[in-house]
């Protein structure tokens, strides 16, 4: 997923700026295919660039790997979330998920699952990730803690919640 999230030139509207800048982000699920898409990007930038006598300097910064989860610990939060919370409250629809996160150098190292609690309020608007308007669900507190709880329980083969 290639995305321009910011594009800043000029500074009015009847001058023609001597540069411009645009950023986002770059998202894919392997390393070939983010090598692929960043040959693509400065290809077609600097082309275009090039078609209306200008230039055009590509800076791209790796900054998250992808976000890949390993089988048996994914295999192992399905189970309990299906246990605890019932197989009509999991849903798996919007994967893959093409997440920028800082998990995904925790899975380089060790073998783990990256997943989502699910903020949704159904009174509410549905609220996207990393926009102005997002505003995080508190109500989802006790439900995450008792979750991680189940999954320590579940790991280690022991009882720390008394129901």
């Amino acid at each position: 997923m290639f995305t321009i999230c910011q594009i800043a030139s000029g500074h009015t509207y009847n001058v023609f700026p001597d540069e411009a800048n645009m950023s986002g982000t770059i998202r894919s699920y392997d390393k070939e295919s983010l090598a692929k898409m960043k040959e693509r990007i400065i290809s077609i930038a600097e082309s275009v660039a090039e078609g209306f006598m200008c230039t055009a300097t590509v800076d791209i910064e790796d900054t998250y790997p992808a976000t890949v989860n390993h089988k048996e610990p994914t295999d192992h939060v399905i189970r309990l979330a299906k246990t605890h919370f019932g197989e009509d409250h999991f849903c798996q629809e919007e994967l893959p998920l093409s997440a920028s996160e800082d998990f995904s150098y925790f899975l380089e190292k060790k073998p783990g699952c990256f997943f989502a609690l699910g903020t949704m309020q159904y009174d509410k608007p549905l609220m996207t990730l990393h926009t102005s308007t997002y505003d995080y669900n508190d109500n989802l507190l006790p439900t995450g803690s008792y979750f991680f709880t189940k999954i320590i329980e579940d790991r280690l083969g022991v009882s720390i919640l008394k129901e």
